[in-house]
Formats: C-alpha cells, sequence, structure tokens
C-alpha cells in the first residue's frame, strides 16, 4: 500500500462525522503510465474509499492524495477525450450567447489543460488566460497562442492574473472542481477572479446519473468531491456566491453544468435549480442504501466479467485513468497482453499497477485475436464502429453497464 492520510473532516462542512461508503480495490493513481514496464508494476496502490458526511451529506473520497505527483508529469490532454472538442464548441456558443459576452472580455479556464476549452473563444476573437499545474497540456496550449500561467489556482496565481490581465467577464472550471482539495478555498479564489456582474461556469460529473448507469470508475484519486445540486447550494452560501443555474448534460455518463453569481448581483435564479433538489430527494442521494445498491451492481458485473472472460490473452480496448480502476476493481487485469488506444501519449507506455503495454488500435488487424474488451465501456458505439472499419467478426466483451458478449457480424 502506499502511505497515504485519511481524510478526517468533511472537505465541505468540516464536520468529522463522516461515513464510510464503498471500500473500493487498492490502486495506483489511474493515469500514472509509465515508459519501463518495471516502473509500472512497481507503482505502490493507494487506498480508495468512497465516503459521506453525515452532517451535510456531501460524497467525497476518504483519502488526502498527493496531487503534485498526479498532476506534475500530466499526460493527458483534453483534445484526446472522445468528443470533448464539440462538446466545448456547443458550450461556447451557449454561454456567449447566455450571458451577452462581448469581444473585449477576458475569459479564464481554470485547468485549462491544453486550451481545448479556450480555443472556440480565442478562434473569435475573445481575450483568453488558462490557468494549469501541468507542463506538458500547458506547452500545447502555449503553441496555439493560449496565454497560460502554469500553475494551480492559489492566491499567487489570482494575483498574478488580475495584476497581468484584470478579472474576468467569464470563468470556468471543466472537469477541475471535483480534483481539488479544498473546494471552499477553490471557489473563494474562483470568486476573487470575476467581475461584479461576472460568471462562474462550472462542469463536473454529476454521481447521482453516472452511479445510475453503473459508471464506478468515476471514483478515482483524481476525483475528491462528488457534487450535487444541493452540495452546490451549500458550497455558494459559505463563499459569498450565488448558484442561478443548474442543468444536467449528457456528457462523460452525465454530467452538470452549474453557473454562479455574486451573490448580490441580480441575476434570475432558473427553476431548474429547485427542480434538481427536489429529484435528488427522490433519488435519496443523501441516503447510503443508494451507493449501496450501486456497490451490489458492480460487485455483480465483477463477479459475471471474471467468470465469463477467459483466463489469459485478452485485448483491451482503452488506456485511461477509467480502465485502470476498472482492472483493478474486477480484478482481471492479469489477463490482458495488450491495451489498444488512439492517444499518441501513452502508445508504448505501460498501465499502471499491472504494466500492460499499450498499442495503437489499429493493431486489431493482427492474426490470432482472442477476446477483444472494451474496458472504455463509455464510449461502446463509436468504439464499436471504429473497430468494424479495421476488423470484423471479433469476439467482443463489454463489462459495464450489464456484462454482456457483443458479437461483431461480418
Amino acid at each position: 500500500m502506499g502511505i497515504i492520510n485519511a481524510v478526517t473532516r468533511c472537505r465541505l462542512c468540516q464536520s468529522s462525522s463522516l461515513e464510510v461508503l464503498w471500500e473500493l480495490a487498492p490502486s495506483p493513481y489511474g493515469d500514472l503510465f509509465c515508459e519501463k514496464k518495471s516502473d509500472a508494476k512497481n507503482l505502490p496502490k493507494i487506498d480508495l474509499t468512497l465516503q459521506m458526511c453525515s452532517t451535510c451529506k456531501f460524497v467525497q473520497l476518504g483519502q488526502v492524495v498527493d496531487i503534485d505527483k498526479i498532476y506534475k508529469n500530466y499526460i493527458y490532454n483534453s483534445s484526446n477525450t472522445q468528443n470533448l472538442p464539440s462538446f466545448y464548441n456547443r458550450m461556447s456558443s451557449s454561454l456567449i450567447s447566455s450571458l451577452g459576452l462581448k469581444l473585449t472580455d477576458l475569459i479564464i479556464d481554470v485547468g485549462s489543460n491544453d486550451g481545448s476549452a479556450l480555443l472556440p473563444y480565442l478562434n473569435i476573437g475573445f481575450k483568453v488566460l488558462g490557468i494549469e499545474p501541468s507542463k506538458f497540456p500547458s506547452e500545447k496550449a502555449l503553441s496555439l497562442g493560449i496565454p497560460t500561467i502554469v500553475s494551480y489556482l492559489d492566491d499567487i496565481s489570482v494575483s498574478t492574473c488580475i495584476s497581468q490581465f484584470g478579472q474576468a467577464k467569464l470563468v470556468m472550471a471543466n472537469y477541475v472542481s471535483a480534483n481539488v482539495p479544498n473546494p471552499v478555498i477553490f471557489f473563494k479564489n474562483l470568486k476573487d477572479l470575476i467581475t461584479e456582474d461576472g460568471t462562474i461556469s462550472i462542469v463536473t460529473g454529476y454521481h447521482p446519473d453516472q452511479f445510475s448507469i453503473n459508471m464506478f470508475e468515476y471514483i478515482n484519486h483524481d476525483h475528491l468531491s462528488y457534487f450535487t445540486v444541493s452540495s452546490a447550494v451549500n458550497l455558494a452560501n459559505q463563499v459569498g456566491l450565488k448558484l442561478v443555474s443548474a442543468e444536467r448534460i449528457e456528457h462523460k455518463g452525465g454530467s452538470i453544468h452549474l453557473l454562479f453569481k455574486h451573490v448580490e448581483n441580480e441575476y434570475l435564479v432558473t427553476e431548474s435549480i429547485s427542480q434538481l433538489l427536489q429529484r435528488e430527494s427522490w433519488m435519496q442521494i443523501g441516503n447510503p442504501a443508494f451507493y449501496q445498491l450501486f456497490k451490489n451492481r458492480i460487485e455483480k458485473a465483477s463477479l459475471d466479467t471474471q467468470k465469463n472472460l477467459p483466463k489469459s490473452a485478452l485485448i483491451g480496448i482503452g488506456a485511461s485513468i477509467s480502465t485502470t480502476h476498472l482492472l483493478h476493481q474486477f480484478e482481471i487485469g492479469d489477463r490482458f497482453i495488450m491495451l489498444l488506444d488512439e492517444d499518441k501519449n501513452k502508445i508504448g507506455t505501460f498501465s499502471p499497477g499491472f504494466g500492460i503495454p499499450v498499442q495503437p488500435l489499429h493493431n486489431l488487424l493482427e492474426d490470432n485475436l482472442n477476446t477483444v474488451v472494451i474496458l472504455s465501456w463509455q464510449h461502446t458505439d463509436i468504439l464499436i464502429k471504429k473497430m468494424l472499419k479495421i476488423t470484423s467478426g471479433v469476439k467482443i466483451y463489454i463489462p459495464l453497464p450489464n456484462s454482456e458478449y457483443y458479437k461483431i457480424r461480418d
């Protein structure tokens, strides 16, 4: 086991009343694909616990992680994620229209990665700025002409941003608010970055929807906080913000788009907030029973997968954080001889924990293929279409949301 501290107080309300919902399989940090097989296999396994605050019902990871080890040499590029660039294009059009943004307005993206979310604004002519701690994706953003402060969002980067660029009319944090150790401080810093009439736009995974379709891999060491509309309202109240809009979106298995304004702002609050609060109550998101049923479904899928798959020579489709955790949780990693992926940064590396080599997707052309497992099952339809262009008649297994074989026919 890796040496790591346990969370003793709620990340949102500081209560010490924390209840364990699920002890998942220990795993290395999911995206630490290594250039050497020995390094990949020797990565320490870290405990992974989902827990809930009994006081405010905030769901969170039970471990304090070393974020520098995760993000210092982070090789993930947002632009490589299926459909994410097109999603950001649609999101930019919506925000420009609904917020009445002008080309003279500054747009900031926190956790900007390779600049994918800022690129649509840059192409139109907006002033943009990224804040990103990881050097590798930051360099790509800079090469695209996107000014980027290579740093976490902290007092220093906030001061640098305001002194050099000014405050922003729109500050985005796309799929990053779940990753920060202290969400209260993070949102205070976001608040400091916006003008008096500015807006904070948050896109994050929405676990009520993700867990309902058995997307358990969202629980990983990257994701320390699991937001609901209820927890977003609580967080806003703590930092002097007002949640003015909440919208469920069909992306990454289920996400939510939240808009915040300064609490003094007279911006109209949408009815969607009260509607989603009611839905969360109906779903019993604050009841541990919801998570127990989820856990039971995943354990059944794991047992079915272990029983149905051959014991060796498997080919996996997908090399990502999610696939790392699926292989560990289902205890099937030692059955694979290869992972296939289209991410050039992953090809030629070895998977965390099991040291499985990552090869290009076109290697499906090789003869004598055994069973192929779609580990990135959230993208099943897209991946099967790509596979059909390469080969046919391959025996395919899909472990989730329902464990089953899928036969590609000639």
